[in-house]
């Protein structure tokens, strides 16, 4: 039986999981009323209310300005990030996004041996292999056209790149993670992502329909208290357990997939998404044998 700490962690965190699944789910939804720019304009404005709140009521302190700069840089990913995830979400059935979303870790591990000069096991070789293929078999499979309906190659091609552009703002992340905490780091890359959004927001801005009022603030608010759970859960468990739990994301965005936009993920999404979960799982592998000989 996990220690009490570890078990309320493990709930926290998968709370934080299942809030973001749903985020997105609401972000499809308010896709088909309003564009793309709006739904991330409104998913890091949230957000960064939300967290400025936080800060406010525990009495953190607040971003420095100093680290601006920085900060401006990983939102600008972010940002990009989220336009491809939510363009590719409102074409594509969002288990699908999903799956591909997954391959992010690998493309995390690669950047990271790349750019910060890692070592890296020879099993990564062997993930990334597996995270290729099963990102193939979702991507190429004969059924995928029946479930999107058409074939759009933008929203495919969208949701491939969206992981890679979420790998490199993470990979800046741990490269910055001594700048300041989290909930700073967090707020400062929100404003910036939200910022990233405007210039492309103002020339098509049309006020959104009254019916969409709860979906925006549904985009909102879901997104910070998901993340806002999911940094509370990661304090309290080790990063292993919680890739594991992410893995269910997969699961959370086929059941709100089916339950709200009537999407029944075919075969070949399980199986590729079985093989990226595999992928995820010998990285981890590669990166615990890397730490333990640098330990040693």
């Amino acid at each position: 039986m996990p220690p009490k700490g570890l078990a309320t962690g493990m709930l926290i965190a998968m709370s934080g999981i299942t809030l973001l699944c749903a985020m997105d789910a609401v972000a499809k939804a308010l896709g088909a009323h309003v564009g793309t720019p709006f739904v991330v304009f409104v998913r890091y404005t949230g957000a960064a209310l939300v967290l400025a709140l936080y800060l406010a009521a525990f009495r953190q302190p607040w971003p420095r300005r100093e680290n601006f700069g920085r900060h401006a840089v990983r939102g600008a990913l972010m940002g990009a990030t989220a336009f491809l995830f939510f363009f590719a979400v409102t074409r594509l059935p969002l288990a699908v996004v999903a799956a591909l979303a997954m391959t992010a870790p690998l493309y995390i591990t690669g950047m990271s041996v790349l750019l910060l000069k890692e070592r890296a096991h020879r099993l990564i070789f062997v993930a990334l292999a597996f995270g290729l293929a099963g990102s193939a078999v979702i991507g190429f499979g004969g059924e995928m056209l029946e479930v999107s309906g058409e074939f759009e190659p933008l929203a495919w091609a969208a949701a491939v790149l969206a992981p890679v552009a979420y790998a490199g703002a993470i990979v800046l992340l741990k490269h910055h993670s001594s700048d300041e905490g989290a909930p700073q780091m967090t707020l400062a890359q929100s404003l910036a992502a939200a910022l990233v959004a405007v210039p492309f927001l103002i020339p098509t801005f049309e006020w959104p329909p009254t019916e969409t009022y709860p979906m925006v603030f549904g985009v909102g608010f879901l997104g910070a208290m998901g993340y806002l759970l999911l940094i509370t859960g990661l304090r309290r468990i080790p990063a292993s357990i919680f890739a594991i739990l992410d893995y269910t994301g997969l699961l959370w965005a086929a059941l709100f997939g089916y339950i709200f936009f009537a999407e029944l993920p075919p075969l070949q999404v399980w199986i590729g998404g079985g093989l990226i979960i595999v992928a995820c799982v010998i990285g981890t592998q590669a990166s615990r044998r890397v730490t333990a000989v640098a330990a040693a």
